[in-house]
Formats: C-alpha cells, structure tokens, sequence
C-alpha cells in the first residue's frame, strides 16, 4: 500500500534506464509537496544540468536508496570511491596506505594518486564488492595519523 498523499500506478511498457533492465515496468507516481520545496527542487535541479522533473527525482530517489544501504546493510554489495588527503610525511602514510590496500585487493579495482603543494597528497581508491569490506577497508585507513580527510562515495546496484 502507497503511503498517504502518495498514488501509485504501474505502467507495463519497455523503458531506457540503465538502472533497471531491458522491458522492465515503470511506475507513475503522483506526490503532494508543499510549493516551495518543489519551487526549491525545481532551482536546484536546473543549476545542476537536469532538464527532465523524472531525472533529477530518480537520482534523489538513488541517492538516498544508497545511503541508506550504506548505513544500514552489511551483506549487500556496491562500488565506489574512497577519496582521502593526507600529509605524506607523518609516519611514512604512504607505505601505510599501501600495505593496508594489499589486505582488501578483493575490493579494489584501482586507486589514483596526486601530489598537491607541501606535503600533502590525494588518493582516491575506486572499490567494489561488499558493503562490510568498503567499510572496513575505509575504517582502517582513516585510523592512519596523518590522514587530515576521508570520504567514501557509495553507490548500490539498484
């Protein structure tokens, strides 16, 4: 059952979306918003390059399905970035950084690194595989000294 304020109809037809597969239904949906929020959605979805209403709101609809799976799943897989800053002098990061990604080659697909100014540095290591293991492997670098910034970009296979 729909959740109030919320109709909900299921149209049987071929649709083009690479997040469903080939002859998949699609559903209609009809919402109630308060003016201003859509007003708000609409500005902000133009400013960020959708042209299309339906768009913009599936990618919303992505996102929160992907944190929430990234907060409360453990089981589930999905693939991402870790992207990470850090001062390559304090306590030799870099062979640190390296002997902690050789436990988890499982889930790493590849990684990238930028020299920036002074001693600081970027790697961003592109993962997939299980939720559990990203987490993990994202908890062990961030207990590095040194690391001054870590964020994991996660995204479910919907």
């Amino acid at each position: 059952m729909a959740p109030s304020g919320l109709r909900h109809h299921t149209e049987h037809r071929s649709i083009t979306n690479p997040y469903r597969r080939k002859n998949a239904s699609l559903s209609r949906v009809s919402i109630s918003l308060p003016s201003d929020l859509l007003s708000k959605f609409d500005e902000s979805m133009v400013k960020t390059g959708y042209t299309d209403r339906s768009k913009a709101l599936q990618a919303a609809m992505h996102y929160l399905v992907d944190e929430y799976t990234w907060k409360s799943e453990d089981k589930a897989d999905g693939a991402g970035a870790i992207v990470m800053l850090y001062n390559n002098h304090i306590y030799n990061q870099d062979k640190k950084s390296v002997h902690v990604q050789h436990k988890y080659a499982d889930i790493i697909s590849a990684s990238i690194h930028l020299h920036l100014a002074n001693d600081n540095c970027l790697e961003t290591i592109m993962v997939k595989g299980s939720i559990k293991r990203i987490r993990d492997l994202a908890k062990q670098i961030s207990e590095n000294r040194g690391i001054k910034s870590l964020k994991v970009n996660f995204v479910s296979v919907v």
